[in-house]
């Protein structure tokens, strides 16, 4: 049954809403800025994930291994991705807090 109905007469209730039309009809994933700040930075992490992991694989292995202060560069660039993504996560909660 439905909520904005009388129980006993099937009836709208006199406090039932009025239903109001879409604004536009089409919903989209970047309707809203929020959505295009979400998807945006998700593609600078993505990016950001695909070329650490490209520079991490088997064909720059001797590149990844090079040693910097006693650790592979490898390494660096793993610290680097976990950074950047808090940067980016920080980032978005600030945007949307506005």
């Amino acid at each position: 049954m439905d909520p904005t109905t009388d129980r006993a007469e099937g009836r709208p209730s006199p406090e039932a809403p009025e239903p109001q039309p879409a604004k536009d009809g089409h919903w989209s994933p970047f309707s809203t800025r929020r959505a295009r700040w979400a998807w945006g930075l998700m593609a600078v992490f993505t990016a950001i994930y695909f070329i650490v992991a490209v520079l991490t694989s088997a064909e720059f292995a001797e590149f990844a291994a090079t040693m910097i202060l006693g650790l592979p560069l490898g390494v660096y660039m793993g610290l680097g991705l976990i950074i950047s993504g808090l940067v980016i996560t920080r980032v978005y909660l600030a945007k949307i807090e506005n």
